[in-house]
This record gives structure tokens, C-alpha cells and sequence, in this order.
């Protein structure tokens, strides 16, 4: 049995003005990858991957980075389901200091006419680095034509002692591909459902914890032993068939050396923060999420390791819980008077220019949010304010130079539904339009417990300087055992890089 460890230990994570934090040594470092730009179906398309650190005017300045003078090795994978392989789709490649990396060749096959896009990513260990799209245009009769090459600033490729990514892909035919990513790289595996898609399935547990969470609040839950037993069942269950057997071992091998769990890519396939490991004599004691650190980081999300906090604002439209207002002052409370206070706002207008103008620091959410096939929306002043008045700022980042921490209290805050090619939701749109951090519920919480796990997570993240995993796994340790038969504690899904951590600027 794994033993857990009290996350306000300080022992074993990195300060920030540790080893992770070193002043720069080398000139930036971009992941630069070149592909066709259009072919005719049946055309062999090489993928040239590198890591340069050419200065270019339109990438941002690489910091914090730096390489041992045996070099660092990096793995690279590539995404691509409509195109053919001609090998593998990964590959490692090793940085040394003051030169660009060799050129990696990965070999695809036209098979289809579209659009199709491929994406690279790159990890150092169980490090999520980056990540970058391109797309190939597949037409019949016309020649292939080389594309421009594309590039990513990589904010730094330090890894993270302890942290271990699940990369999780979306095939072609409904399967799945797991892979596990350590200081140790573990090959894909493919993962049929036998339910096919697992929304429905989903969609029963979360009503059943919202019940509880619901019974709870009105002193009509069962014994909190009965109902943890409950939790653990369906936990049981979730790891047993929403996890395969091979990565299931993997973790079991890695165990003893976890601290943080990130899960990268279809964030919504399983209630990642409900599983409970446990396999024959394997048992790590308890939820994955009180056991360990774990967050979610969605495709395209950037990896944020610093959150600044400038100033605070806070959402509470009309009809708002009636405990939202001592949610808020609980809040202040705890950022104190180093963070500027940004008010609060009860109407989408002032919300969305608030956002569209490029917020900074934290913007915090205590309302009611309604979670229906149809989507998120939030009763504001004026109008309901949805997910998709957040495409303007997605389009043009305008939170990608402020990186801000987003928190939004509210029931189903991190729900989503599917829209045309992707899925929509407030944690998507806000981490598309660049927020650094996105805290958000997987189902109905009740409003006391949620402000009690507000209060300890800023408590955590600000006056203890403890990291976005650290505070989250605190704030989650700290409701767990009120008011039996209350699930709220398992509710929330966190975005963001584990090693994240605030700081107050003037």
C-alpha cells in the first residue's frame, strides 16, 4: 500500500528560485516542424521535426531554459489519424547547449481527400513541454507543394520531478489511445469501449453524485462511511474498465515515484479525479485525487508555471448563491490588500470586455451555472452569459499574454458538450483564449462545502506558496470528511500545470 503524503511538505519540490527557476543560459528555443501543404491522396509526406533556438520576430523569448552539457532528450509524438504511418509517431530527441537539435523524419501517407491537421507534442519525462498543429490539404490531381515552417516557443523544457502525464487520444472509430509518460516513456495502447461513447455512462454518475451532494445539504444523506463505500465502488469500476490493463501495471510500476498525475488530451472521456486504484494486493489507499496531485490539461493549453496576481475581480450576477457574497470577502481575505481589488460584476457586457480587453490576475466566479444538453449558461444582470461569447478572446488570445487564473465556482462549471469539430465549455474556452489556470465542478455542488474548498485553495496557493497541485490537493483533503454522504470534494477539475505557482505583484 502507497502512503500519502501531506501536500504542505515542501521537501522534494522545487522553490521557485530552485533548480527550475534558473536564470536563462541559452537563446530561445522554439519546436519548429515543416509539412506539406498540399498533396494528392496516395503521396508520401515527410514530417521534419527540430528544436532550434533561432530568434524569430514573431515568437516570444524562450525563459528559464537550460540544458546539461550531456544534452537534454526530449521525446516528440505526433498525432495524425487521417494520414498513414510509415513508422513510428514518436521519437526522442536530445538538446544540447548552444546548437540547434538534429532534424527528426517522421513518414506519412495521403490516404483521404480533406483537410486534415497533425499534431506534434513534445515531453521531457512526464513533463507536458508544448505542443503544434499544422494541417495538409489532400486533393485529387494536384501537386504536393512544401509548407511553411511553423514554429512554438517553448516556455521552458525543465521537467518536473514526479510528475506523470496520461496522454489520452481519440482515434478514428471511436478507440481510444492510452499512453503513460514518465522519466520513463511507455508505448501507446489501444483501448476499445465497450459502451462506445462513455458521455452517457458519465452523464449517470454525475447525477448521482449532484443527489447526493443535493440529500447531503437538506440532512437526508446516508452515514458518510456508507457513502464514501459508494464513491469507492464506482471509483473501483471507473479504474477497471476506463483505464487498460497494461497502463493500469504502468502505474503500479511508477506509483512509489508519482507526485503529480496530468491528464492531457480528451479530458472528458472519465471522471479522471473519481478513479480509485486498486488491483489485487495494489491498493494506493484511497482516490487517485486525494491520493496524489492530479490535473487536467487540455490540447492546445499552454504550460504556465508562474500566475500572477495583480489584481482580483469577482462574478456575482442577481440570483446568485446566498453565501456568494461571503465566498467573495472570504476570497479577499485570504489574496490580502497586495492584490488589488477589481470589484465585482453582475453583468456579461462588463465580463466579456473585462476578458476581450486581456484580463490579469484572478477572476473569480460564485454564481449558479446551468448545465443542459445545450450547455453551460449563467444568468447574469442583463443576459445569460455562455461559453460562446468567449470565442471572440479565443480567436485572438487575448488572455495569452496575461495568463490569468480563472476559478468558477459554480455547479457543472467544467461541463461540455460537443460543437461541430470540437467541444465547448467554460474550461476549454477560457484556456483557448490563454488563461493560465482553470478551476472549475464536474457536477452539482452544494455552496457551504464550495466555499470552504475556495477558502483553503487560496489559502494554500497564496499564503502557504504552495503550487496549483499542492493547493488543490489540500482544498480537496480539507472538505472530504464534512458533512457525510458529501461528494463536493471529488467535484472539482483543475487545469493547469501542477508546479504553477502564484505570485503578487504591484
Amino acid at each position: 500500500m502507497y502512503g500519502v503524503t501531506d501536500p504542505t511538505e515542501a521537501a522534494g519540490y522545487p522553490e521557485p528560485d530552485g533548480p527550475l527557476g534558473i536564470p536563462d543560459r541559452e537563446p530561445p528555443r522554439h519546436l519548429t516542424v515543416e509539412l506539406a501543404e498540399q498533396a494528392a491522396p496516395g503521396r508520401d509526406i515527410p514530417l521534419h521535426v527540430q528544436v532550434t533556438q533561432a530568434y524569430r520576430s514573431d515568437s516570444m523569448v524562450l525563459r528559464n531554459y537550460f540544458a546539461p552539457e550531456a544534452g537534454g532528450r526530449l521525446l516528440i509524438t505526433v498525432y495524425a489519424p487521417a494520414l498513414l504511418a510509415l513508422g513510428d509517431l514518436q521519437q526522442e530527441l536530445t538538446v544540447f547547449p548552444g546548437r540547434d537539435s538534429d532534424v527528426l523524419r517522421f513518414g506519412l501517407r495521403t490516404m483521404r481527400t480533406g483537410l486534415h491537421t497533425v499534431t506534434v507534442r513534445a515531453f521531457h519525462g512526464g513533463t507536458f513541454l508544448g505542443e503544434l498543429r499544422t494541417q495538409v490539404s489532400v486533393q485529387e490531381g494536384i501537386p504536393t507543394r512544401d509548407g511553411p515552417a511553423r514554429e512554438v516557443t517553448l516556455p521552458t523544457v525543465a521537467f518536473d520531478p514526479g510528475e506523470v502525464t496520461l496522454q489520452v487520444l481519440r482515434r478514428t472509430g471511436g478507440s481510444y489511445s492510452f499512453q503513460l509518460l514518465s522519466e520513463r516513456c511507455y508505448a501507446p495502447v489501444s483501448f476499445s469501449l465497450l459502451a462506445g461513447d462513455p458521455r452517457a455512462t458519465t452523464e449517470r454518475i454525475y447525477k448521482e453524485l449532484g443527489r447526493s451532494a443535493a440529500a447531503a445539504g437538506k440532512g437526508e444523506a446516508v452515514e458518510g462511511d456508507e457513502t464514501r463505500k459508494r464513491l469507492r465502488s464506482l471509483g473501483t469500476q471507473l479504474w477497471a474498465h476506463a483505464v487498460p490493463e497494461a497502463v493500469r501495471q504502468q502505474f503500479w510500476a511508477e506509483a512509489g515515484r508519482i507526485r503529480s498525475f496530468t491528464v492531457l488530451g480528451e479530458h472528458d472521456l472519465v471522471p479522471w479525479e473519481l478513479l480509485y486504484p486498486l488491483d489485487g494486493g495494489q491498493d494506493g489507499g484511497g482516490f487517485l485525487s486525494e491520493w496524489m496531485e492530479v490535473v487536467r490539461r487540455a490540447f492546445g493549453q499552454d504550460r504556465v508555471r508562474e500566475l500572477r496576481l495583480p489584481r482580483a475581480t469577482y462574478v456575482v450576477p442577481p440570483g446568485s448563491p446566498g453565501n456568494a457574497m461571503s465566498e467573495v470577502e472570504k476570497v479577499r481575505e485570504r489574496l490580502g490588500r497586495r492584490v488589488a481589488d477589481g470589484g465585482v460584476l453582475a453583468e456579461r457586457g462588463a465580463v466579456r470586455d473585462l476578458i476581450e480587453d486581456g484580463l490579469a490576475g484572478l477572476l473569480h466566479f460564485a454564481c449558479h451555472n446551468s448545465f443542459t444538453a445545450a450547455g453551460s449558461s449563467v444568468s447574469m444582470g442583463d443576459v445569460a452569459f455562455e461559453p460562446v461569447d468567449l470565442a471572440p478572446a479565443c480567436q485572438a488570445r487575448s488572455l495569452g499574454t496575461t495568463h490569468p487564473l480563472i476559478f468558477f465556482n459554480a455547479c457543472r462549471s467544467a461541463g461540455e458538450i460537443g460543437w461541430f469539430s470540437t467541444s465547448i465549455g467554460w474550461a476549454s474556452q477560457f484556456l483557448r483564449a490563454g488563461a493560465g489556470a482553470f478551476v472549475g465542478t464536474l457536477w452539482p455542488v452544494r455552496s457551504d462545502t464550495a466555499l470552504a474548498f475556495a477558502d483553503t485553495f487560496y489559502y494554500g496557493l497564496v499564503s502557504e506558496r504552495l503550487t496549483l497541485g499542492q493547493a488543490s490537493l489540500l482544498a480537496r483533503r480539507s472538505i472530504r470528511d464534512q458533512n457525510g454522504g458529501d461528494p463536493t470534494w471529488l467535484a472539482y477539475a483543475v487545469y493547469g500545470s501542477p508546479s504553477a505557482r502564484c505570485t503578487i505583484t504591484f
